[in-house]
């Protein structure tokens, strides 16, 4: 009867497990609540640390590609470099160191320094030539119209075709003649010249030295303004057939086209007279491939001569006129000078047209 347990008995037992549940439960809720916070902390803990490590990285690789790419691309310069910039030519028949500067807009100056040319030497046809061209970009706005009124002067001397044949007589059928003026020692009588003519409303064609021009700078550029044309007769006046080589022989004409470029602002080209008219197939061989062709004459005024008399110089030339003839005379003649303008006069009384060259061979 001892193990029969009263109900009172049993209900406190009852309540015991029943408090024993509860502590159960509030521990669980405790363990889980802990656990929980424990996990959420490492959660973030780790999260940040993957979020920091990412953030390291994309700050590696954003930065690497500068890195990289300041090695390997080079921005623009936004300074002036002062290496040349030049294109090569091969220089052709017809080329000169004046016509290649005003082509691209430089200097002979300039062609010549970077090509290292410490003499006059003419150019060869064939070889390479570099020309600068970034002073042409650089210049080429404020010389536009400037540039522009060169290549219409160059472009008016270009009329008569560049040949080795010479030429000494204009077309025969009409009445035309044209005067040239020689000029290789004197000056003196040339004012009177350009006087006569201007009177006359007639151009000529003066084929002048360098040497003369060198002495002469302002009386070249009256030539020039009262419109009448620029041969070329060499630099220092030699005889081209006794020179020993072609170069030689370009050095003298190029050199007296730099001269009367830089003086006058034109050019020679294609007018080309012989010193003393001394030439052979060679010098008009060179002189063609150099961009000349020779001009010769059909009247020799012989107004060099100091036996002449004025009178006798106007004799000979009217004495001599047939259509196309080529007159020749003398800036340093006071002969002609003196009666020029009597003879001008003399040539339209006969009906005969004073033309310039280029008119004549037209």
């Amino acid at each position: 009867m001892q193990d029969i347990k009263s109900p009172e008995t049993r209900r406190s037992r009852r309540r015991v497990r029943t408090r024993w549940n509860y502590r159960r439960i509030g521990i669980a809720l405790a363990a889980i609540v802990i656990i929980s916070g424990t996990a959420a902390y490492g959660g973030y803990s780790l999260a940040h640390r993957f979020s920091a490590g990412a953030e390291k990285e994309i700050e590696k690789t954003a930065t690497k590609p500068v890195e990289i790419a300041s090695k390997v691309v080079k921005p623009p310069s936004t300074t002036t470099t002062t290496e040349p910039q030049y294109i090569e030519h091969t220089v052709k028949r017809g080329d000169s160191y004046y016509a290649l500067a005003l082509k691209y807009g430089t200097t002979v100056e300039r062609i010549k320094e970077l090509n290292g040319v410490k003499n006059d030497n003419g150019l060869q046809i064939g070889i390479k030539l570099k020309i600068p061209v970034k002073e042409a970009a650089a210049k080429v706005d404020e010389k536009t119209q400037s540039k522009d009124e060169e290549d219409k002067t160059i472009e008016k001397q270009q009329d008569i075709e560049v040949s080795s044949k010479e030429l000494f007589r204009g077309p025969v059928d009409k009445k035309r003649v044209t005067l040239t003026f020689d000029a290789g020692a004197s000056s003196e009588a040339t004012p009177r010249i350009l006087k006569a003519l201007k009177g006359a409303n007639v151009k000529a064609t003066f084929f002048l030295t360098g040497k003369w021009i060198e002495d002469n700078s302002e009386l070249t550029k009256k030539i020039v303004e009262q419109g009448h044309r620029i041969g070329n007769h060499t630099y220092s006046h030699p005889d081209l057939t006794k020179l020993a080589t072609n170069n030689e022989i370009v050095n003298e004409l190029s050199k007296m086209e730099e001269i009367v470029a830089s003086v006058a602002n034109v050019s020679t080209k294609p007018l080309f007279r012989p010193p003393y008219g001394m030439r052979n197939a060679r010098v008009l061989r060179v002189a063609a491939n150099a961009g000349y062709r020779s001009i010769y004459w059909t009247i020799d005024s012989y107004d060099w001569k100091q036996t002449m008399k004025p009178e006798q110089v106007k004799n000979r030339v009217v004495s001599a006129l047939t259509p196309g003839a080529i007159i020749l005379m003398h800036c340093g003649s006071d002969q002609t000078a003196e009666i020029l303008p009597e003879l001008i006069e003399e040539i339209k009384i006969r009906d005969y047209e004073i033309v310039t060259l280029s008119e004549l061979f037209q």
